[in-house]
């Protein structure tokens, strides 16, 4: 079944599906349909996740032994596989379609492909996964979903947005998703229950915070820990979500992990004085260090999500001290 957004209030989606394959280049908006399966998974008794960081030497047999292990008393869980620029390729596609054949009842497939070409997209293994499951194809926002977007994020905050504000957020993030969903969660603690006309928007952009969460990602994918941790505290203070934080460094990494793979830079968008760093910390990180710091990042968002029992802010200063 092909969807355009995760809704369990549809009659169509009301029941939880055992598969779901995630396709787009907005990693927000992954992320917002992600918490509504999750969510809902909890609800179901899923307790555990396990999160894979799709590379060149995965072993895929964490599929097949899902497959073999269908004891009514085996515990629910999460499988989430994360597909970064790339697909699975020959012996992970043929894995996901043994998989879906036969699918084991106690676990919730999560397939994510951010950034894929769109071949990809009318692949024999997505067809087949589609087949088994629900795929959810999202779209980057045009200018008018964006304010209707901003509209609907503001009053699950509690707040309501202006149109003419509105406009103005999205001059200044130039529609970027992550830099507008920081600036509605900054108007909800500085004016909680309220209306926020453009006069309010005005004076929060005028005493904006002298640190945005990409000057955080950008000083830890470059190596810049001290700042890093400073620019990570202040936002911390701010009350900026740490959803927000994982999302920022997974992109980060995401460019890093293209720019390793191809040695160029090629298709990232950024100004010149940020592709340089890509390319100089290219060549100082190997892909296996940034598939690690994947896996942390999945780690950090099972606890955030609840799945583990640890602190994100720890877990997110840990690793930008070792990474």
């Amino acid at each position: 079944m092909r969807v355009s957004d995760i809704n369990f209030k549809d009659p169509m989606q009301k029941k939880l599906q055992n598969i779901y394959i995630i396709l787009s280049n907005e990693s927000v908006l992954i992320e917002e349909n992600l918490e509504k399966i999750y969510s809902k998974a909890k609800s179901e008794n899923f307790t555990e996740k396990e999160s894979y960081v799709i590379g060149k030497r995965t072993n895929w047999d964490f599929l097949s032994s899902a497959e073999d292990n269908l004891d009514l008393f085996t515990t629910k869980k999460v499988i989430e596989i994360k597909l970064l620029e790339q697909g699975p390729g020959v012996k992970g596609a043929k894995a996901l379609k043994d998989y879906v054949k036969e699918p084991d009842p106690n676990i919730l497939l999560v397939v994510i492909g951010e950034n894929l070409d769109k071949k990809s997209y009318s692949s024999a293994w997505v067809r087949a996964i589609e087949k088994a499951g629900v795929l959810l194809s999202l779209e980057p926002l045009s200018p008018k979903r964006l304010l209707l977007w901003i509209d609907k994020k503001g009053k699950e905050l509690d707040i309501s947005i202006g149109m003419e504000a509105a406009h103005l957020m999205v001059e200044k993030t130039e529609g970027n998703l992550m830099s507008t969903m920081q600036e509605i969660r900054k108007l909800s603690l500085i004016y909680p229950h309220q209306e926020i006309d453009l006069d309010r928007m005005k004076e929060n952009i005028a005493n904006s915070s002298r640190y945005s969460i990409f000057d955080f990602s950008n000083a830890f994918v470059t190596g810049n820990s001290k700042k890093a941790i400073k620019v990570l505290e202040s936002l911390k203070a701010e009350g900026t979500p740490e959803t927000l934080i994982i999302w920022a460094l997974a992109r980060e990494l995401n460019n890093l992990f293209k720019v390793v793979k191809t040695g160029s830079t090629k298709g990232i968008w950024g100004p010149r004085k940020y592709l340089d760093s890509l390319e100089k910390s290219s060549k100082e990180i190997n892909e296996f260090r940034i598939l690690k710091a994947f896996k942390k990042i999945a780690e950090i968002d099972s606890s955030i999500k609840g799945f583990i029992n640890q602190n994100p802010w720890l877990g997110i200063r840990e690793l930008t001290l070792t990474f």
